[in-house]
């Protein structure tokens, strides 16, 4: 329908702008920023979305200078934003032979040297398809902008090409669920639970869950209590002129927020952990000259609660919940937890005996059991508001003190 001169002037003539789609946090229910994405708004009113230009743009060889000007587009809409609107991001599409050429990352980084932007309000999207066919190609820079504090998000995630090992070889912040996923998922149980194991995969990648492609209450809702972390969508905006997001932005809209998600994810990360030590004391009890897989023999390694995916929950966006009791009684059998483990490995590797691992899981089972079940009553707490139980923790005795009857 348009050819490459048609683009190429248009591109000249500025009629290619960023439109801006609202995304929200799950957890507070707050805007928190938007995608920036490019429309063709033409002389004569009509506005045209990417799928009518850009295969051609690319075709053409222009598809790295549009990116380039969008990015110097986003740049300035920050700069823009930045006095009334502190603190909120803008995330924008890359493609590979933008970061093979490695101009995206060096025209960041001088805006960072510059002072225009902060790497904290900039976000760089790459679509999970060509993250796999051009893994070489875009390794590199996806790196380096990760070391200059650049979110990098991998968009249209859960289309079926990523490998788990792929995957976690990449300084991926973000996985960006499909649209198209997420909005199947009230028709589609297969659908359905990809998100759920996509939402499961970036919490144990230690990435943040987006979903995009949001389009009724329900599926916001469904989102928010299987502990997905951003959304966006046509639910909450469709993509807006730069003045009209502005103005969104002065109405400041709030949608619902909850932590409970994220709190049956932390459940989740605590049974991981204790499997995961079950693998690694199994692997040391039958070791031989065959060495167990990297992770199992790399436990020893991974028993620090800080950097756990429960610690990063916990001492991260778990403190908005700090004036919950409940909440405030999970840190002491969450760190004895973890001071078990310790023992139990060492018992394993130093051939103590079964007897006395046997002894030493049953204490640690009794914590873990002890630190799910308060997660389970903030979990009430969160959904009903009815409980407030002041809960302490004896370390020697594993005693529970002012337990809810």
């Amino acid at each position: 329908m348009f050819s490459v001169d048609d683009i190429r002037s248009a591109l000249s003539d500025g009629e290619l702008r960023l439109f801006f789609q609202p995304k929200v946090s799950l957890i507070s229910g707050q805007v928190i920023g938007a995608e920036a994405l490019i429309r063709w708004c033409r002389k004569d009113g009509t506005v045209i979305g990417p799928d009518a230009f850009l295969s051609t743009a690319e075709a053409g060889g222009l598809l790295h200078s549009i990116t380039l000007e969008m990015l110097s587009q986003a740049v300035l809409t920050l700069e823009n934003l930045g006095a009334e609107f502190p603190g909120m991001s803008l995330s924008m599409n890359v493609t590979p032979s933008d970061l093979a050429s490695h101009k995206i990352s060096e025209l960041i980084s001088g805006y960072l040297g510059d002072e225009r932007i902060r790497a904290q309000d900039l976000q760089i999207e790459i679509t999970e398809s060509e993250v796999m066919t051009r893994f070489e190609h875009v390794f590199n820079d996806i790196v380096h902008l990760s070391e200059l504090g650049i979110d990098v998000l991998m968009d249209d995630f859960g289309v079926g090409y990523s490998s788990i090992d792929r995957l976690s070889q990449l300084p991926f912040s973000s996985l960006k669920l499909d649209k198209g996923v997420v909005s199947r998922m009230s028709s589609s149980r297969q659908n359905l639970n990809v998100v759920k194991s996509a939402i499961s995969m970036a919490r144990e990648l230690g990435m943040t869950s987006v979903a995009e492609g949001v389009e009724s209450e329900s599926a916001y809702n469904f989102l928010v209590a299987s502990g997905c972390e951003q959304a966006q969508g046509f639910w909450i905006s469709k993509p807006l002129y730069y003045q009209d997001y502005v103005e969104f932005l002065r109405e400041k809209r709030t949608y619902q927020g909850s932590m409970i998600g994220r709190v049956h994810q932390a459940g989740l990360n605590i049974t991981q952990f204790r499997k995961s030590l079950i693998d690694a004391v199994f692997c040391q009890l039958v070791a031989s000259n065959e060495l167990p897989p990297v992770p199992v023999t790399h436990t020893e390694a991974r028993l620090n609660p800080d950097n756990s995916p429960f610690g990063i929950w916990y001492y991260g966006v778990g403190q908005e919940l700090t004036g919950r009791e409940v909440y405030k009684s999970l840190e002491a059998p969450f760190r004895t937890l973890y001071e078990q483990a310790h023992l139990l490995m060492r018992s394993a590797q130093e051939e103590k005996g079964r007897d006395v691992i046997d002894r030493q899981l049953e204490q640690l089972d009794s914590t873990f059991r002890e630190l799910i079940r308060r997660l389970q009553v903030l979990e009430r707490d969160l959904l009903c508001g009815s409980y407030r139980a002041e809960i302490s923790f004896d370390k020697k005795s594993s005693n529970v003190i002012g337990w809810p009857k």
